[in-house]
Parts: C-alpha cells; sequence; structure tokens
C-alpha cells in the first residue's frame, strides 16, 4: 500500500515542479520634464523581434520569459523608445519607466 501512494505522489511532485511562470511588468511611461504620460512608445523584449506601444495614457505592459515554479524566472531586458527621446532598457520592468528628451 505504501508503494502505490508513493507511485500517486510522484505525479503530483512532477507536475508542480514542472510548471511555468512568467513575469509581467506594467506601469506608464512619462516624460521627463513635464511629467506628463507619452503614448506610443515602441517598447520591446531585446531578445524578440515583436513590439508593442503604449497606450493613448501611457500604459505598457509586457511578459517577461517563462520559467519554472521552483526555481526564479529568468531576468529579461526591455526597450523602450519614443522619436525625439532618448533609448531606455530596463532589466525586468514593473512600475513607471521615465524617458528623456535628446
Amino acid at each position: 500500500m505504501k508503494n502505490r501512494n508513493l507511485l500517486l505522489c510522484f505525479p503530483t511532485i512532477a507536475l508542480i515542479l514542472s510548471c511555468e511562470g512568467s513575469r509581467l511588468g506594467r506601469g506608464i511611461v512619462y516624460d521627463n520634464q513635464t511629467k506628463i504620460p507619452l503614448d506610443s512608445v515602441m517598447y520591446k523584449d531585446i531578445n524578440e523581434s515583436f513590439f508593442f506601444y503604449s497606450d493613448s495614457i501611457g500604459n505598457y505592459s509586457i511578459e517577461g520569459p517563462f520559467g519554472g515554479c521552483i526555481s526564479e524566472c529568468p531576468d529579461y531586458k526591455v526597450e523602450f523608445t519614443k522619436d525625439g527621446y532618448k533609448k531606455k532598457i530596463v532589466e525586468n520592468p514593473n512600475g513607471d519607466i521615465i524617458l528623456e528628451l535628446e
């Protein structure tokens, strides 16, 4: 009976150890001087080819790479760009981003 219970526990433990999780970063992109939210700021994970834009009130949201639940999720870097502003790269963004004029 003990061996049967052990065999039933093994799949559950394997499932927990292999599950996936990710990081989610979100916030608002602001102008450094005016503190006004910036729309249409392009942002992307520097290791990926797809990109997104902040919405009309500066909101951004990006999901980082997946990792196992037991270990920490891997770090990722996100590039924020907009014409007239300096490019900014942020590791694991989660919160407001400030862009400076060029």
